[in-house]
């Protein structure tokens, strides 16, 4: 009758074991490895989310843009969650500095206009889609200049509009990551943060190389308020021979230290 019982107990364990190991590989692979995919970041180094800054800002009152705060905070809830990372640090574009920030992976929130850091990583890139200034917005446009997206017009129940996505290596230092995403407006800045989302960044990574600098052009529409999944309408990957990663392939072991 003991020995029964011992046997039992020892199955049972096993067994739950067995279940627990199965989940938590099942979950590992399903978001820790698409996630390191797609950031690629260097572990070794800080993560720096620098946002734009409001036009009515000043030194003594700095403002930062409702949208480019949401987009902020959803990426660092998701590299939190996914990759465990829980020290992702937010700084205004105008408290960042390049002697002592311009080797950490850096997050860019937000566009030309409200954003320097955006153009001076930009300009290091040649990506194949920038941002262009005209009458009375920003656009973006392809490198051959025959793309062009923007947003709808303001009013309409349903708006539209349009957001680059850089994944890049940071033209600073050779390991670290950059990471860009600005929209023609507010709605596809946050929204197009979306795509790092648990579900979605599993699509990105399965869809797209990832290991090669790659511009996203990123549709985000609202109806009536409810804001749609994200949706890639062009993607290219470039070269960015500025930079040569040096760190281990993420492919390989998304997080060795982790």
């Amino acid at each position: 009758m003991g020995e029964d019982l011992t046997v039992n107990l020892v199955a049972s364990l096993l067994a739950f074991a067995v279940g627990w190991l199965g989940r938590a590989l099942v979950h590992y692979y399903r978001t820790k490895v698409p996630a390191a995919r797609v950031w690629r970041l260097d572990r070794g180094r800080r993560v720096m989310v620098v946002v734009g800054e409001s036009g009515r800002a000043s030194s003594a009152y700095p403002k930062i843009h409702e949208a480019d705060a949401l987009a902020a905070m959803n990426l660092r809830q998701f590299l939190s969650q996914d990759l465990r990372l829980h020290e992702a640090v937010t700084v205004r574009a105008r408290a960042f500095t390049m002697a002592s920030d311009a080797e950490e992976n850096l997050v860019v929130i937000g566009g030309p206009a409200h954003n320097g850091v955006w153009q001076l990583m930009a300009d290091r890139l040649n990506a194949p889609y920038s941002f262009r200034q005209f009458s009375d917005d920003y656009r973006i446009v392809g490198a051959e200049g025959s793309e062009e997206y923007g947003e709808s017009e303001s009013g309409a129940t349903t708006r539209v509009d349009h957001a680059i996505v850089l994944l890049a290596r940071n033209p600073f230092a050779a390991g670290s990551r950059l990471v860009m995403i600005a929209g023609c407006d507010t709605l596809a800045t946050s929204g197009a943060t979306q795509l790092f989302a648990r579900a979605e960044i599993r699509k990105l990574a399965k869809a797209y190389d990832t290991r090669s600098p790659l511009a996203l052009v990123v549709r985000v529409e609202s109806v009536a308020g409810y804001v749609r999944p994200p949706e890639v309408v062009a993607a290219v990957n470039f070269s960015q021979a500025s930079a040569v990663r040096t760190d281990p392939d993420p492919d390989s072991d998304p997080d060795p230290r982790s």
